[in-house]
């Protein structure tokens, strides 16, 4: 049905273009004397080729502005015709009032009629015919490279959490649990497992519910605890577990927290973890370290993964000297 219906439709179109081809030489026959060795006339029906150009170009213009995706091309034809018909009526009289002859109305609709088949059709036709397959394949790309850059980034992820230094040091507090017979060891070898079996399940994940990724959470700053013991102090204060996250996005901020400052039992840092509406805020004072080596991934990257997978942006950065990082909440349609 919809195949008949294309056909039926491209036959109407060609049938209107037939009888405006057919009006045009109609027109001509009656009111015009077109000499093809007469420059002016050259002159004349280029600078409406060229109209019909720029005529096209600001049609497409404006509606990619107006974020016209779906019929677009149909749209910046149909578009085209009325500022065409202003253009060329306008050059018509000034061609007119140049060559001191009056104009009239019928004149104007008779050289619009002719001007649209003799050159507006073919020029923005084949103008928007190639600003749409140039937009066509420019978006293949994008998509192209934006699918490269995800599959990098969750490579990347996977990577850094799973960074062989993680691993060493909380075998390393393992080892050291066990020397000293602790009864710690069982709840530090469940909480280790169940963090890398959550970098596991949701590494290519797009996004994890709130609640999820807290749960995970409080293992990591489990974990945590054991390492440094009290020098950094982390607080969640969150009600409200509406919506996703991107995964890993509040660990890799506490990552970055306790990367780039200092904490001592006698003065701990306060991480504190809250939500703002829709956004999950992660904020810490500034107390900067010297960093031997950093893989500029982390915060970086997440930002990344926002902006590709759901145009959102990630702030952070230095807010009255505390570092903020401002997560933003994905809301379940």
């Amino acid at each position: 049905m919809k195949k008949t219906l294309s056909i039926i439709l491209l036959l109407l179109v060609l049938l209107l273009f037939n009888a405006l081809q057919t009006l045009t030489y109609y027109f001509t026959r009656i009111w015009g004397d077109i000499d093809f060795y007469d420059i002016p006339t050259h002159v004349t029906t280029y600078l409406n080729a060229l109209g019909a150009l720029g005529c096209t170009l600001i049609a497409w213009k404006y509606l990619g502005k107006w974020q016209v995706k779906k019929l677009k091309f149909i749209y910046a034809f149909l578009f085209t015709i009325p500022l065409f018909a202003i253009f060329t009526s306008i050059f018509h009289i000034l061609v007119r009032a140049y060559y001191g002859h009056p104009t009239s109305l019928d004149m104007l609709w008779t050289n619009f009629v002719f001007t649209l088949s003799f050159s507006h059709l073919y020029v923005s036709g084949f103008t928007i015919a190639y600003l749409f397959f140039s937009e066509t394949n420019s978006l293949k790309e994008e998509l192209a490279l934006s699918h490269y850059e995800l599959e990098s980034m969750h490579l990347q992820m996977l990577t850094k959490n799973i960074e062989p230094h993680f691993l060493f040091n909380n075998l390393s507090i393992l080892s050291s649990l066990t020397r000293k017979g602790s009864d710690q060891i069982d709840e530090f070898i469940e909480d280790l497992a169940d963090v890398y079996r959550y970098f596991l399940l949701h590494n290519a994940a797009d996004s994890v519910p709130i609640k999820d990724e807290l749960a995970f959470l409080k293992k990591y700053i489990a974990l945590t605890t054991k390492r440094f013991d009290k020098a950094y102090a982390i607080e969640i204060e969150i009600d409200d577990m509406e919506g996703d996250i991107v995964p890993f996005a509040l660990q890799i901020a506490i990552e970055n927290a306790i990367k780039h400052n200092e904490g001592s039992e006698t003065n701990p840092l306060l991480i504190v973890i809250k939500r703002d509406n829709d956004s999950i805020i992660i904020s810490n004072p500034i107390r900067p370290v010297e960093i031997t080596s950093n893989t500029g991934l982390g915060l970086s990257n997440v930002s990344k993964r926002y902006q590709l997978l759901f145009n959102k942006v990630l702030h952070y950065g230095a807010v009255d000297h505390n570092f903020v990082v401002k997560v933003p909440v994905i809301t379940r349609k």
